[in-house]
């Protein structure tokens, strides 16, 4: 059983940015109120805020809901995880990849920080990404195959963490919404499914 604790931030947006009437606060004060009947720990940034209030510290035992408001993308906050576990292992899948993206990760690399790295694309990412995939295949130990989840496994001797969001590992202005979790049941079952996908692969 997962330990859930509710903490909130309410962003502070303006009604110029909904049209519809509503003001921001108002919908996000809405929104977070009724996420926290189910009480989960939820964290809703605008794109004013950093990684760090979006997200905060990590604890085991906690599930950590988010909202990227457009701020950062799946790498950025594969980054921002590892500074707080320590040098740790990775693995991710995602539909479509930036250069930038892998230079951050190669990065982590080179400084030891990503112990190891592996990472399952979709097939398309070959014809609709032809410069990022020949980077990423230089890289990196790579699987393509027809795969739209957008999921990362980070661990380590003290953490499995697994990130479940809607987010690619390119940079997208729009809100994307996530989920991180700390519990190692949730970890274990990723890990074998993604295993199995990365060895049924083609590369």
């Amino acid at each position: 059983m997962l330990t859930n604790s509710i903490q909130s931030i309410i962003p502070e947006l303006t009604a110029e940015s909904n049209p519809q009437g509503e003001t921001g606060k108002q919908q996000a004060v809405s929104l977070v109120s009724g996420i926290e009947r189910e009480n989960p720990s939820v964290f809703v940034a605008d794109s004013d805020k950093s990684l760090t209030k979006a997200i905060g510290q990590l604890q085991n035992g906690l599930t950590t809901h988010f909202y990227s408001w457009g701020n950062f993308n799946l790498v950025r906050l594969m980054m921002y995880i590892i500074k707080q576990t320590g040098p740790a292992h990775a693995f991710m899948t995602s539909y479509s990849f930036s250069q930038k993206s892998i230079e951050q990760l190669n990065l982590k690399l080179s400084q030891k920080q990503m112990l190891s790295f592996r990472v399952i694309v979709d097939n398309r990412v070959k014809t609709m990404s032809p410069i990022p995939f020949q980077m990423l295949m230089n890289s990196f130990d790579y699987r393509c195959t027809s795969i739209h989840a957008k999921i990362a496994l980070i661990w380590n001797e003290n953490w499995k963490i697994t990130i479940l969001t809607s987010q690619n590992a390119t940079d997208n202005p729009k809100m994307e919404r996530g989920t991180i979790y700390t519990d190692p049941s949730v970890f274990e079952f990723d890990l074998k499914t993604l295993e199995h996908e990365f060895l049924s692969g083609s590369a």
